[in-house]
């Protein structure tokens, strides 16, 4: 029988700079490398990208003519070109400023080595130039990584819930023009919190009926004007409906027994929602990122501990990708986390605020059924 692959389950930091930098419509994003780095990133984000298709030649004659080559030809489509430095060029050190088309180019150095897909977001981000702007009105939405499934839905979610409580949305990070994005407003409100680029005085995230009263309570004290008591009344009939279906469905099924993995923001809010209204109970629970000190979560970068985790915990289950359905194909599985496979995500579901918590309640309840 063939050795189970223990590789990383996660993308590198190449592809997480690349996925901040091409949602912004008017960035002519180039990643910096060999095929095979382009075509799994490409794989994953949703937006345009480019590559430079190294091969053996530039990497021992200079990289910087075929750099030139393609940054010529996206200039006349582009606001600004973004060149994504991958492994090879940046082990190479070569100064890539000259061959940028004379543009005024963004260089990110962003190799795989430097972390995962969210260190590469938040490197990418720390390199964008912005600068908050007094006048602007509004809050920026910030989080939003084009590689996450759930990422336009929780864009969606959050306009939303803002525009409930008469708030007007400034930048979106990262699906907004770039012109936008270079000029946010001062106040931040996060979607996924792993992913917070830090622009703007950050009010909190949106993940959890907690979490968004406790955003709503401190924009109430930004924005005098705005309606924030929408949003908590739309918490409070959330938070109803929730309790009657757990209540519904705990009279014919015992409380889940659940293993979580996944980014761990989202993990940390499912862990919350699943004890405080089924009962469940958290067998094991794996970040594919590195998780803060108050988070549920372990580490479990590679398939290896996640196959362990699953076999201590022995879930009836799983929330996680199809990674963990290969693992235990027997055990019920709610898909939140890449790679999501034989299965179609057409709509813009979200998996924050108030919709978010309701998919996520509706899907773990469908799963878990019992067939009487």
């Amino acid at each position: 029988m063939a050795k189970l692959c223990t590789n990383p389950l996660w993308p590198c930091a190449m592809v997480g700079a690349a996925a901040a930098m091409a949602g912004l419509e008017g960035a002519g994003v180039i990643i910096h490398g060999a095929s095979g780095c382009y075509f799994y990133a490409d794989s994953i984000i949703p937006d345009p990208v480019n590559c430079t298709y190294l091969v053996e030649d530039e990497v021992i004659f200079g990289t910087g003519d075929r750099l030139q080559e393609v940054a010529e030809a996206l200039l006349p489509i582009s606001e600004r070109i973004v060149v994504i430095n991958s492994c090879v060029p940046a082990t190479i050190g070569e100064d890539l400023v000259p061959y940028c088309a004379g543009s005024d180019a963004l260089i990110i150095d962003a190799p795989g080595y430097c972390g995962d897909m969210m260190d590469g977001y938040r490197l990418s981000l720390a390199a964008f130039p912005t600068e908050t702007d007094p006048a602007r009105d509004g809050v920026n939405i910030d989080g939003l990584i084009s590689t996450d499934p759930f990422a336009a839905g929780n864009r969606m979610e959050a306009e939303r819930l803002l525009a409930a409580a008469g708030i007007p949305v400034a930048a979106k990070y990262c699906d907004d023009t770039l012109s936008s994005a270079l000029n946010p407003a001062m106040v931040t409100v996060t979607a996924l919190p792993d992913v917070a680029s830090g622009i703007g005085r950050s009010v909190g995230s949106l993940c959890g009926l907690d979490a968004i009263e406790s955003a709503f309570s401190a924009l109430q004290e930004t924005f005098p004007d705005a309606d924030c008591a929408s949003v908590m009344d739309i918490c409070e009939e959330t938070e109803e409906l929730v309790i009657k279906a757990c209540d519904r469905y705990l009279r014919v099924n015992d409380p889940p027994r659940v293993a979580l993995f996944g980014i761990a923001g989202y993990m940390d809010m499912a862990a919350d929602l699943l004890t405080t209204f089924l009962e469940a109970e958290i067998c094991s629970a794996g970040a594919r990122n590195r998780p803060p000190e108050a988070s549920v979560c372990t580490w479990a970068p590679d398939l290896g501990t996640v196959k362990q985790m699953i076999a201590d915990g022995e879930p009836d289950l799983i929330i996680g990708s199809r990674y963990e359905k290969t693992l235990a194909p027997d055990v019920p599985l709610v898909q939140t986390t890449i790679p999501i496979r034989k299965h179609s995500m057409l709509c813009h579901r979200p998996l924050i605020g108030t919709e978010g918590v309701l998919w996520l309640i509706e899907s773990v309840i469908n799963a878990g059924k019992n067939d009487c």
